[in-house]
């Protein structure tokens, strides 16, 4: 497994969100989102959209 150093907000949002989405199980699930909503709630909801946005991008990408 690769580790991802975590800059900002904006990354560790985005990679929050990327996670729970590719979770193996509701456990995870839960425990992701709850620090993703951790996360957006300090940030405007502008970066939240884009981190989002950034997630469908990275999905999109790995279907291809």
């Amino acid at each position: 497994m690769n580790m991802t150093e975590i800059k900002n907000h904006d990354e560790a949002l985005t990679l929050a969100l990327y996670l729970a989405v590719t979770a193996e199980s509701s456990k995870q699930v839960k425990e992701c989102l709850h620090l993703a909503s951790d996360l957006a709630k300090t940030m405007s909801p502008k970066d939240v959209e884009h981190c989002k946005k950034a997630v469908e991008v990275m999905i999109e990408y790995e279907k291809n």
